[in-house]
């Protein structure tokens, strides 16, 4: 099975494209899991040469997110979130983010995912509960994304919001 790209926007620190200091991670569902690459840069500095912890927070929030998302074609918001940090994150160096649903359970869709280094060595945990928004209180709009020919539309990723 090939991987399916999601789509990601303008400006958001984790997906945007034209954010200076985001991420700029670009999600995939392959196999059986949220995936990202991770390339932390200079901007993502904690303490010299280690990546701040909130943004590891940060990219591991936005690929429990897609896992929410792509389990249940909805937009939502994280309700709760906890992080365990098991190893040091370097600027510079490779990761990648895989995410997970476990279970939806009264509208709240519970998830998981993972930092891991290039070798595959767990880096930081998470665990999270993330709740769907109506199509009418979604806040993007299709503008606020970049067509691209290699993404899953927009229109085809979430058909029932107000989004396309």
């Amino acid at each position: 099975m090939s991987a399916i790209h999601f789509p990601y926007t303008r400006n958001c620190f984790v997906c945007g494209a034209e954010n200076p200091h985001g991420l700029r991670l670009r999600f995939r569902w392959e196999t059986d899991a949220v995936r990202a690459d991770f390339l932390p840069r200079a901007p993502h500095e904690g303490y010299p040469g280690v990546v701040h912890g909130g943004v590891i927070a940060s990219a591991l929030d936005e690929t429990m997110f897609w896992a929410a998302a792509y389990a249940s074609r909805k937009f939502h918001v994280s309700v709760e979130m906890a992080v365990r940090y098991q190893e040091k994150v370097t600027v510079g160096q490779p990761y990648f983010l895989l995410g997970r649903t476990q279970r939806e359970q009264r509208h709240i869709c519970f998830t998981e995912a993972e930092l891991r280094d290039a070798t595959g060595k767990v880096c930081a945990t998470a665990t999270g509960k993330f709740f769907p928004l109506r199509p009418n209180a979604v806040p993007i709009r299709h503008e606020d994304f970049i067509t691209d020919s290699g993404t899953v539309s927009v229109a085809d990723f979430w058909p029932r919001t107000g989004v396309a």
